[in-house]
């Protein structure tokens, strides 16, 4: 009997470790370009979350569960870390078995930051932040994985693996802003530590990936070659018309399409009046809802760009997220352009024998849903789901015509895009996903709107903040599983009627079963919604937020936003802004270009206030006339000054500004621009 009892013990025992679940180096990095996994119903005990450098003055009472100060908004402009230990500050820590996946900052320095696993006293990664985006160690030494974008967002999407714990530690002087995203595993999962120096098969796979990334992004991610259906149809106006059917069970793996245009002012109506409706399974309702551009990840419009799940080349615009059903699907096209349209598509899609464990495809458009409770405030909803699932991502499109300043924006004055991403998972107090600000989210920084476009993120137009902004994030390794429901929000500080308006598109996967309350939206709240505004613009002047400084031996200089009381009287609602330094040789030295020769009469519009010191100007060596910025005013007022009469030959002009003031004296400039009329 004892024997019996012995052998059962090894018996259970050895059933134990054979389901003890091993994740290699090589299979986290595949993650990066499985969109195949991403439909995989989530295991209990996956999770996905992010520590960052929000404002820590946003709580949530545990006892009453009151909001407090939650649209606090100072991210990074005072420490906020978890805790210090001597004069170091954690920035992260994680328990169990996982991976960094993501890790970004808006200003990264020189201060050392250590990430120790396992509970290893050495770090595993020992470096200056800075050096976290660069090629400075043999694991960060490819350039679409490590990358600063055109829009000044430090991003690093290399994994860092553990097999137990790991905790991130800076040293005074790291920088200011930084989120690390993280997944887990289940309890027991035996994962391949990370390894800077990279072993060659887990440096062939991040290879593999950078590669695919740089020469082959907007192909299809998947190996196999799946039967591709063609489709031309013509869809009559005011027509839902099915244009495909799917038997069975089985999955669309590429989904690509375009309509003929013949007029390209009509555009952006037709790309939001037509609507693409994907039905699973026999359903009644339409898992995927959404104007047909917006689904493909930009609007309004045609904009060019390539990300890995999503993107619209010259000839089409492409989906790669895999869509499994169980009993069929329908692809249907519900025309709502006065006119009859043209579509081309081309499916990719497979048989499947089991579909059993996956989600299905979920893709909405809304605008504002239900406002929450005045507590809320600033939280705007993206999405609120149940059941088992995983958020992948949103294209999000901002109209925003006035650009920054609003002091009905709270805290998040500055800019339209201060605002935070909350993601609650699975009914937690307290948000596991809590982010520094909406730029940040979708990888940029400091409002710049520059185009880019890289796998996981992109920014395809740029109106200067001041008219459309579409931007898309995607979370692929980094998605978000959820056993039971989803709620995710983006602070939005700035009001509707400022006007700054919202639409976007949510992606997720969720069980045959769970809530989707998102619906149809009628085309009249979906096109021509957004509210004019003209802003005021002064003609035949160049604009001090264009002047480019060449050389700055004084304190911070900036193009900013006006105060919105200076809108009607401050051209294009920017400035020029510069500050002394009574310490340094306080020279700024700028440039710009002019068309035409001539003798020109030079005007300057100024912004005078209570910090404003003396300036001294020199256009091309000839001296003009001193300018004092000073007001004794409470409130800043503008102010028209002729600063004299130049000779202009066309080209590049140089324009040499010096602060005259003593220690004491005010130290701001602020220029709006300068106006050259011909005599």
């Amino acid at each position: 009997m004892r024997k019996l009892s012995l052998w059962l013990i090894v018996f259970v025992f050895l059933a134990c470790e054979e389901e003890k679940k091993s994740v290699s180096y090589l299979e986290v990095v595949n993650k990066l370009t499985d969109l195949k996994a991403l439909a995989k119903l989530p295991e209990s005990g996956e999770n996905s979350a992010m520590w960052s450098s929000y404002d820590r003055e946003s709580k949530i009472d545990p006892e009453t569960g009151e909001f407090i100060k939650w649209d606090a908004n100072n991210d990074g402009l005072k420490p906020q870390f978890i805790r210090k230990e001597g004069d170091k500050e954690v920035l992260a820590e994680m328990e169990g078995p996982g991976a960094i996946v993501r890790i970004w900052s808006a200003s990264p320095r020189n201060g050392q930051v250590k990430i120790y696993i396992d509970g290893q006293e050495e770090p595993v990664v020992d470096l200056p932040f800075i050096d976290y985006f660069k090629p400075s160690i043999p694991a960060f030494d490819f350039s679409e994985l490590v990358y600063e974008t055109n829009a000044r967002g430090f991003n690093n999407y290399v994994p860092i693996t553990y097999k137990k714990s790991c905790k991130v530690v800076a040293e005074p002087g790291w920088g200011q802003y930084y989120q690390f995203n993280y997944i887990s595993f289940p309890e027991g999962t035996e994962v391949e530590p990370f390894d800077s120096q990279l072993k060659e098969t887990n440096r062939a796979a991040l290879e593999k990936v950078n590669s695919f990334f740089a020469e082959d992004m907007g192909e299809s991610p998947y190996k196999s070659e799946n039967p591709v259906a063609q489709i031309q149809e013509q869809v009559s106006a005011g027509e839902e018309k099915q244009v495909y059917k799917l038997n069975d069970a089985g999955a669309i793996s590429s989904l690509k399409a375009r309509v003929t245009i013949k007029d390209s002012s009509k555009t952006e109506e037709i790309l939001r009046k037509v609507v693409l409706k994907i039905k699973w399974d026999g359903e009644e309702e339409a898992a995927v809802w959404s104007p047909l551009g917006d689904f493909f990840g930009t609007s309004p419009g045609w904009n060019e760009y390539k990300t890995l799940p999503m993107g619209m080349t010259k000839d089409w615009m492409y989906s790669y997220w895999y869509m499994p059903y169980e009993d069929g699907a329908e692809i249907i096209i519900h025309n709502e352009y006065g006119e009859d349209v043209e579509i081309e598509m081309e499916i990719a899609h497979e048989s499947l024998e089991e579909v059993q464990g996956m989600g299905r495809f979920h893709a909405k458009w809304h605008r504002d849903l239900e406002p929450l409770k005045e507590e809320r405030w600033p939280d705007w909803t993206l999405l609120e789901t149940e059941g088992r699932g995983r958020f992948v991502g949103t294209h999000l499109n901002v109209w925003s015509p006035k650009g920054g300043s609003c002091s009905l924006g709270g805290p998040g004055q500055h800019w339209w895009g201060e605002g935070d991403e909350k993601f609650f998972i699975d009914g937690e107090d307290f948000p596991s996903t809590f982010g520094t600000g909406t730029e940040d989210y979708f990888g940029y920084a400091w409002c710049i709107p520059s185009v880019f476009a890289h796998a996981f993120h992109s920014q395809t137009q740029d109106n200067d903040n001041m008219g459309y902004q579409p931007m898309n994030r995607w979370h692929v390794i980094d998605n978000i599983p959820f056993q039971k429901s989803f709620d995710g929000y983006l602070e939005k500080y700035f009001p509707n009627h400022w006007p700054t308006q919202y639409a976007t598109v949510v992606y997720w996967y969720l069980e045959p079963g769970g809530k989707d309350p998102l619906g149809q939206v009628a085309v009249e709240e979906r096109y021509g919604y957004e509210t004019p505004f003209e802003v005021y613009r002064e003609e035949s002047v160049v604009e001090g937020e264009d002047l480019k400084i060449e050389k700055n031996t004084g304190g911070w200089g900036s193009d900013v936003w006006t105060h919105e009381d200076l809108f009607k009287e401050v051209s294009g609602h920017k400035i020029l802004i510069w500050n002394a330094n009574p310490n340094n040789k306080n020279e700024l030295v700028t440039n710009f270009e002019w068309p035409e020769e001539g003798t020109y009469e030079v005007e300057a519009n100024i912004i005078k206030s209570k910090q404003g010191g003396e300036f001294t100007l020199k256009l091309n060596g000839t001296d003009l006339q001193p300018i004092n910025f000073y007001s004794d005013s409470d409130e800043q007022k503008t102010e028209r000054i002729v600063l004299g009469t130049v000779q202009l030959e066309p080209g590049i002009q140089n324009l040499v500004i010096n602060w005259k003031g003593q220690k004491e004296d005010g130290k701001n400039l602020r220029l709006d621009y300068l106006k050259y009329s011909k005599k």
